[in-house]
């Protein structure tokens, strides 16, 4: 063998090796990308799986939201609701011992799961009804309807539009008894109806139907009271999109209307000059709702003059608040608004919606003491006991105190309409709710408020007591009152915004969004 086989053998020998051991690296170099390739892929995956089960969680919120914005008893629903979505599932969990009640979403994509908690709020018992009278004194109280036929139209008869049955559209609830005399009726909410608002009529004391009066729905005697509600833990005075007062202060206006370019010198007016005598009545500032600009008299009966109140806006007054406009007749309101009043509201003149997306909300929150007692205001006067204007409104209205029917601002006594009102809203009073519309003629030109005792089925004069004679009871004359309640205030996409919370029945949103 020669030494280039020699050496060619060697080569061979060694180079065998070599291959197997560069294959080695190779392979094992193949494993670990292989291996770091699965993993990228894993994370990938994890990763969006995280970002699916998350989207699930929402989805399952979702879900919950559209549940709530449909007629729903809360009681039937259960603790729980599941779906599928696109290959992943949502589980949502309810809370309902707690106010407000909690809601856990948890969304599962994979083996990851996304959790999410948040807050839902429901709107104040009040507000799913188109009369409701607390009656937190705790003294005797008779809520009653009556009247008979249509009301005699405007102008057909000189000086008043009067008689007509008393109709409410919607429920009822009254902390008290509840009375319904001649052809006065509970009825079903207006069409369409979606929420299947059938007329009940609930009351803690007991119900008497006279006559051919009637309740379309469900009679409740001896119901129990709704859950209290914390109506100061709205802390309006922080939670709000525009302090009025403070808008006015930093202007340096102490009466009349803000700058022009102002975004409010179109919705309110402070302590107006040709409204003396009414901010006299008052121990505070006075705003009165309506515009610098394009008065339109209309009819005395009307509400002509456009006002933007704007959208979605909260508004806080520390003072009172009045709808009372000595150029015009009443107020053709555009937008979707709160007006929250530390003091006193007084409705004077009419007020209509521009379109179906406007709804204006009213609270009259009044002031408080450091224990959270009421000390002034939180009172509604509705109606214009001056001039007998107001015959058209619409509002979703709230009083912490009383809600008085024609009470004259200056002696705080009832004096006679020209006429009964429509109202479309609703109107709550967490005291007593006093729409008494009968009168008398004591002597030649002095009307007197008369009331109808229930216990001793006499009429009497509503101040005094005293009861009438049948001469008098021959003058009896009744004010027609119709209230349609507007349930757009149960859907979250159309209710006035900042109204109060505490019930568990009309959805108003969510909050405190958290991952968990």
């Amino acid at each position: 063998m020669s030494l280039n086989d020699k050496m060619f053998g060697r080569q061979k020998g060694i180079a065998l090796p070599l291959v197997i051991a560069f294959a080695f690296i190779l392979a094992i170099v193949g494993i670990g990308l292989l291996t770091l390739a699965q993993h990228e892929i894993l994370q990938t995956r994890i990763e969006t799986d995280k970002t699916r089960a998350f989207y699930y969680a929402e989805s399952g919120l979702a879900k919950l939201q559209e549940i709530f914005q449909k007629p729903v008893i809360l009681s039937e629903l259960g603790s729980e609701i599941s779906g599928s979505i696109e290959g992943g599932s949502y589980r949502v969990l309810l809370d309902f011992d707690q106010v407000p009640c909690y809601a856990f979403s948890i969304g599962t994509s994979g083996s990851v799961q996304k959790r999410i908690r948040v807050q839902a709020y429901f709107l104040a018992p009040p507000f799913e009804n188109a009369v409701f009278a607390m009656n937190n004194t705790g003294n005797p109280y008779a809520f009653q309807l009556r009247g008979t036929g249509n009301a005699v139209p405007y102008g057909s008869v000189p000086g008043a539009e009067r008689g007509g049955a008393d109709k409410i559209y919607g429920n009822i609830f009254v902390d008290g008894d509840a009375y319904l005399y001649e052809q006065s009726s509970i009825n079903p909410a207006p069409a369409p109806n979606p929420w299947g608002l059938n007329g009940d009529l609930g009351a803690t004391g007991t119900v008497s139907l006279f006559g051919s009066a009637s309740v379309s729905g469900t009679i409740s005697q001896n119901a129990e009271e709704p859950d209290a509600w914390d109506l100061l833990s709205m802390d309006y005075a922080n939670n709000n999109t525009h302090n009025v007062g403070q808008i006015f202060q930093s202007a340096g206006v102490s009466s009349g209307y803000l700058p022009v370019g102002n975004a409010l010198r179109d919705v309110f007016v402070k302590n107006p000059g040709d409204r003396s005598a009414e901010c006299a009545t008052t121990t505070g500032d006075d705003y009165f709702f309506e515009p610098s600009t394009g008065f339109v008299t209309g009819g005395p009966k009307s509400g002509d003059t456009p006002l933007n109140a704007g959208q979605n806006r909260v508004y806080y007054v520390d003072g009172d608040v009045w709808i009372e406009s000595n150029p015009t007749y009443g107020f053709n309101m555009e937008g979707r608004a709160t007006i929250v009043a530390t003091g006193n509201i007084h409705i004077c003149d009419n007020l209509q919606y521009k379109d179906a997306n406007s709804l204006l909300g009213m609270i009259a929150l009044g002031k408080y003491d450091g224990s959270g007692n009421l000390v002034s205001g939180g009172s509604i006067y509705f109606g214009d006991p001056v001039y007998g204007n107001m015959a058209v409104f619409s509002a979703i209205m709230y009083a912490a105190k009383d809600f008085l029917f024609n009470t004259d601002r200056i002696t705080n006594r009832p004096a006679e309409p020209d006429s009964g009102f429509i109202m479309t809203g609703s109107f709550a009073a967490m005291n007593q709710v006093s729409i008494e519309r009968d009168w008398y003629t004591k002597t030649i030109g002095t009307p007197k408020p008369a009331r109808y005792n229930t216990s001793t089925s006499t009429w009497v004069d509503a101040e005094t007591g005293t009861v009438l004679t049948s001469t008098q009871i021959s003058t009896l004359r009744h004010y027609q009152m119709v209230v349609n309640y507007d349930d757009r205030v149960r859907d979250q996409d159309t209710q006035p915004p900042g109204l109060p919370r505490g019930g568990m029945s009309i959805f108003a949103g969510f909050s405190n969004w958290e991952e968990i």
